[in-house]
């Protein structure tokens, strides 16, 4: 198995009226791939509470006791996206 971030966005306006991404939850799941890590991390949230517009899942490398303290530039690569826009 292995471990992925999982972060859900809201997109906002700025008061100049530019559009920005919004953490609203990021959670680490254990999983054997992307899609299945963001069902799990959907299972673990209150997805329709948050109106989530983007998720992110994105593969990270070493102990799963170590990820909570590494930076961006630590996690691998693969990141997948998910958008919820209509």
């Amino acid at each position: 198995m292995n471990t992925y971030r999982v972060s859900f966005y809201k997109d906002l306006l700025n008061s100049d009226g530019h559009s920005f991404k919004c953490l609203q939850r990021q959670v680490d799941v254990q999983s054997d791939g992307p899609s299945r890590a963001l069902v799990v991390a959907e299972r673990l949230i209150d997805d329709e509470r948050l109106d989530v517009d983007c998720v992110e899942v994105m593969h990270l490398t070493g102990d799963h006791h170590q990820h909570e303290h590494l930076s961006k530039h630590q996690a691998t690569p693969c990141k997948h996206i998910w958008s919820r826009a209509s």
